[in-house]
């Protein structure tokens, strides 16, 4: 220990007395640290933290697939979740659960509650006990029953100020009263966004309709089934239901399991371990270039080592002299980096906070703090252990000989010129990674969305089922509200929809009046919107064909539908959609194709367009409506506070909520490829410049050192050009190592990045040759500078320097 301290209090003094080095080392590794200890954060909040759910890897999301519309884990009907709970053997509880919005009524101001509708079985199919009260039962879940409500931790805090006499008390939800019954633990919200839950009582026709699929649902396997035997249980179930429903053979019809953590990280699984592993080679690349600089310090401390070596010190005693002081610098850069990860976190969070799941799980815990720690000494080892190491080689004769000269050893030469090599092959790494993502973003956005969302405003409502209960209430509030809207100063128009675009699917099933059913024909489906008649001219759809609705139009008048150019491709393959006759099941009521709209990306830019219809909204009016305002000029949101007020005066107890530009929706469906874009550009852009700085330190070094020779050059003759082009030579060398070996790291670690990118292939050769250009030009500008001051010596000053 005294040893130790003695080393340390030696190493402070060092440290102090060169503040340059010590400042440039300490922000080149907080900068490192702090970047994996934030992306770490997310990582641990989004994919390693285990849902707060008893046994959760036992959790399975049931799904289903139809090949042949290129349907893939659409929802499941009512009849299809009755067969999961009872035909599999490996399933010791199965549920069900949909999602809606309900309105809270009886305070200062109505409020919008996230509510999850629920089959009794949820929470035992969940593994969550309610820390009060208790869950549903069946016959909470059978038409007539009292209406109850299950409160998360959240809704207790903010409704009831966390109230331990909760139970028993009332709540209003669209007008009606519910009766709370439990009270669930902190942090449990499933799905997420959910705080409320309430049973799920399903209607008349949804109990025998396979074809409405609107239900997500949930299986608990058995304790001992493998994941690989559910699946096969599955199958076979899947074969069984086939017999229950001939119009499931031939069409490609199967069950799709999927644990529960892999439904809920979906796609963002590979941006957040490809993030974290980009910001470790960032981290890579910071200590290459302190070791460089703790190369060049131990290159200038040479004599004092090789003293001290001669007055007896071990080369053991030495090393560990020199690892003290890297493990200093890496401390102070630690502490430095946990600061710098806090704030990173925050900004982190507040950029994408939208995009990432389980978003509330992400905060710097005692996890992230170990890694901080564990980072920090494994990079203080990284950096510190090869100078260390170089440094007590330490020979008195050639270091005398060698120091009156003032030249550097070729070993630590090879080593500093080796490690500048190393950052320039991970910098392009990068630099392909982000050109390849930044180049697959660009191509996203130049998606024709099919719709303009530039001057719109986008908005929800939910009305309240027990005063608007009859479709002719919730058409005259919707022919009110839109009369009202457009008689706005400002308002060019507005529209009402069951789902805004790129607000999600609602699949229904399909019948054709012109042609009957076929075993093993395609079950015929189509993606159900309800649209007003300015709905898509708010959104300045193409009109293809025929006509749009021409009015709101009254509940028992003949139905019209306005269908994508997609669905009469697939259906009417022969152009001859326009009089067409269809109806969804199980409804038979047959509406008339009146025309033919191009194609909208409401399922995501990045997806290729399905079937959709727009039905008149008289003909199926809903409690749920999206609502889209076009403005005649500037911001979407200046018109927020009168289409509010507009909203008040039709039911002041209806509020409006999930208020957002349309371009903000559009821009947040691709948050994870823009975040994976943006973060990516940010490491490549910190590894181009620490390597560019790795090249002028090593070519700047070795120009201090070697101004005796290229005074000598001078003096026999060569000119100022020769000795430019000699230092210029030896940067383009080193990059020139870097870029070859980045090219081939890249071709390799690209591949990963298939399934991440959209109009881009992997390995996409101008993105490469481009970014091999650009690192070329950054490593020629890194060494003029260096170049230029070595070609000014002056022959006669260095000569008697020296």
């Amino acid at each position: 220990m005294e040893t130790f301290l003695r080393d340390l209090r030696y190493t402070l003094r060092s440290l102090r007395a060169s503040p340059g080095f010590t400042l440039v080392a300490v922000l080149a590794l907080a900068l490192g640290i702090g970047a994996n200890s934030a992306v770490f954060s997310v990582v641990n909040g989004v994919l390693l933290t285990p849902p707060p759910f008893e046994a959760p890897d036992r959790l399975l999301h049931l799904s289903n697939d139809i090949k042949k519309a290129n349907l893939e884990g659409i929802s499941v009907s009512y009849p299809e979740y009755q067969d999961f709970a009872t035909l599999p053997r490996v399933f010791s509880s199965v549920a069900a659960y949909t999602w809606r919005d309900m309105t809270l009524t009886g305070g200062a101001s109505a409020q919008r509650f996230g509510v999850s509708q629920g089959t009794s079985t949820l929470f035992t199919t969940l593994g969550v006990t309610p820390v009060l009260g208790r869950g549903f039962t069946e016959e909470e879940a059978k038409p007539g029953a009292q209406k109850v409500v299950v409160l998360t931790h959240k809704a207790w805090r903010t409704v009831f100020s966390e109230d331990p006499q909760v139970l028993g008390k009332s709540l209003q939800l669209d007008g009606e009263p519910y009766t709370v019954v439990g009270v669930l633990p902190r942090g449990v919200a499933y799905p997420e966004g959910t705080e409320l839950y309430v049973p799920f009582i399903p209607k008349p026709a949804e109990t025998t309709s396979r074809t409405s699929r609107f239900l997500t649902a949930l299986a608990r396997m058995k304790p001992g089934v493998t994941l690989e035997q559910a699946r096969a249980d599955v199958a076979r179930v899947a074969g069984e239901m086939a017999t229950l429903e001939p119009r499931y053979n031939g069409i490609g019809w199967s069950i799709r399991s999927t644990s529960l953590e892999e439904q809920v990280v979906g796609d963002v699984r590979g941006t957040l371990w490809l993030l974290l592993g980009a910001v470790g080679f960032v981290l890579l690349v910071a200590c290459s270039s302190v070791a460089n600089l703790m190369l060049a310090r131990a290159a200038a401390r040479q004599r004092e080592v090789s003293i001290r070596a001669a007055l007896g010190a071990s080369r053991g005693r030495l090393v560990a002299q020199f690892l003290t002081e890297s493990l200093v610098l890496s401390t102070v850069g630690g502490a430095a980096g946990l600061l710098f990860a806090m704030w990173g976190t925050d900004a982190l969070l507040a950029y994408v906070g939208d995009v990432l799941p389980r978003v509330s799980q992400v905060h710097l815990d005692l996890t992230s703090v170990a890694f901080t720690v564990g980072v920090t000494l494994f990079t203080g080892l990284v950096f510190g252990l090869v100078p260390a190491l170089q440094a007590s080689r330490a020979d008195l004769n050639s270091t005398m000989r060698e120091g009156s000269r003032g030249t550097e050893s070729r070993r630590s030469g090879r080593l500093r010129s080796g490690l500048v090599v190393g950052q320039v092959a991970l910098a392009l790494v990068l630099l392909v990674g982000a050109g390849l993502v930044m180049k697959s973003l660009l191509a996203l956005r130049d998606v024709d969305e099919g719709f303009t969302p530039e001057g719109v405003l986008t908005g929800r409502i939910a009305l309240p089922a027990a005063r608007y209960s009859e479709p002719a209430r919730k058409l005259a509030f919707q022919r009110d509200l839109l009369e009202r809207l457009k008689g706005l100063p400002g308002v060019e128009s507005a529209g009402i929809t069951n789902l805004l675009p790129l607000g999600g699917i609602t699949t229904r099933g399909l019948e054709f009046e012109s042609r009957p059913e076929t075993p093993g024909e395609m079950l015929p489906a189509v993606d159900f919107r309800v649209a007003s008649p300015d709905y898509l001219r708010t959104l300045k759809v193409k009109l293809l064909q025929g006509r749009l609705h021409e009015g709101i139009g009254e509940l028992n008048a003949p139905s019209e539908v306005v269908i994508n150019k997609t669905f009469a491709d697939v259906y009417w393959p022969q152009g001859n959609a326009l009089g067409q006759r269809i109806t969804l099941e199980p409804e038979k009521r047959w509406s008339t194709v009146v025309g033919i709209v191009d194609d909208l990306r409401e399922w995501g830019l990045s997806s290729p367009a399905r079937p959709a219809a727009y039905w008149s909204l008289a003909s199926a009016p809903g409690s749920f409506m999206g609502l889209v305002v076009r403005v005649k000029s500037g911001a979407p949101e200046s018109v927020r506070s009168a289409v509010e007020a507009e909203l008040r005066v039709v039911d002041s107890d209806v509020p409006l909520y999930g208020v957002a530009a349309l371009t903000q929706v559009v821009d947040e469906s691709i948050g994870s490829r823009s975040l994976l874009a943006w973060l990516m550009g940010l490491f490549a852009g910190t590894a181009l410049l620490l390597a560019a700085l790795g090249i002028a330190g090593v070519v700047g070094y070795s120009v201090t050192r070697r101004t005796r020779e290229m005074g000598i050059r001078m003096a026999l003759g060569a000119a100022r050009s020769d000795v430019l082009l000699l230092v210029l030579r030896q940067g383009l060398t080193l990059a020139g190592l870097g870029v070859a070996m980045g090219l081939v790291m890249s071709l390799v670690l690209t591949r990963f990045l298939g399934s991440l990118l959209y109009g881009v292939t992997a390995y996409d050769p101008w993105t490469f040759v481009s970014v091999a250009a650009l690192l070329s030009t950054v490593a020629l500008l890194a060494t003029w500078l260096p170049a230029r001051r070595a070609s000014r010596v002056d022959p006669i000053i260095s000569l008697k320097a020296e």
